[in-house]
């Protein structure tokens, strides 16, 4: 089914601001918010990242991204289970034998259908679109197990560190469209972590949940401390520069 034939959740739905966020938003507008984060951030030895102006047009551009990430996320999990999709490049990617064992499989059947809702709602926002559908992976990315989740970690990453920068950018607006797309970014960002963790789990390493925190903003840095090794995302600037870093994997866009 082509993804313009889906039931999207609506967009209306991540629309309703609350009484607490409208009360935030009248902080910031007099600067006590950011003052009062710098302050609680600090007690707690995190680094806050600056807040800069943030335009309709930047946060279409993460939106954007998101499209195409969404594409390619469900193209790399049909892929992963043998099964071709409207945006995998023909059976040329398509897993070399059956790489997951039952169990595994259905940890991929269900993230390949996370992203495809996440998708559908993302299109569901007006405007937002991406120029490609089709995208091809690295020569050897689907030949193993081994090999394929360790590129689905680098994936994963990527997907969180651009919907983290989506986060920060559209919250920043102060705009409908800003708090449209800053709280389906978050609600998204937390399962793109649990595919992260569960690929991790697959792959046998441990822990699987391997930071306190996610993303570059914490001044705690991955050390041996157990539940605190790994080396966090980064935070993408701009839905630009997540595209990029993509296609620094290897990833195609096609058609």
């Amino acid at each position: 089914m082509s993804e313009e034939r889906q039931q999207p959740e609506s967009s209306e739905s991540f629309r309703t601001i609350s009484t607490r966020r409208a009360f935030m938003a009248r902080l910031l507008a007099v600067g006590g918010a950011a003052l009062g984060a710098t302050a609680g951030a600090a007690m707690f030895g995190y680094k806050v990242a600056p807040v800069r102006a943030a335009s309709n047009a930047d946060i279409v551009n993460f939106g954007n991204a998101a499209v195409g990430a969404e594409r390619i996320g469900i193209a790399f999990y049909s892929n992963a289970l043998g099964e071709a999709s409207q945006f995998s490049n023909g059976t040329k990617d398509l897993a070399k034998g059956v790489l997951l064992n039952s169990g595994h499989r259905t940890y991929f059947m269900a993230a390949r259908n996370q992203e495809t809702q996440h998708l559908a709602t993302l299109l569901s926002v007006p405007g937002l679109g991406f120029g490609f559908s089709v995208f091809g992976f690295p020569a050897g990315t689907f030949d193993s197990a081994r090999a394929m989740v360790a590129f689905g970690e680098q994936l994963e990453s990527v997907f969180i560190g651009a919907y983290l920068g989506a986060v920060q950018t559209s919250a920043a607006a102060h705009t409908s469209l800003g708090d449209t797309v800053a709280e389906l970014a978050a609600q998204i960002l937390g399962v793109e972590c649990e595919h992260r963790v569960l690929i991790r789990d697959i792959a046998g390493l441990t822990p699987p949940n391997d930071r306190f925190f996610e993303g570059d903003q914490s001044a705690t840095p991955p050390d041996t401390t157990l539940g605190n090794t790994g080396v966090r995302s980064t935070v993408y600037a701009s839905g630009d520069a997540a595209v990029n870093a993509l296609l620094a994997l290897g990833i195609t866009p096609i058609s």
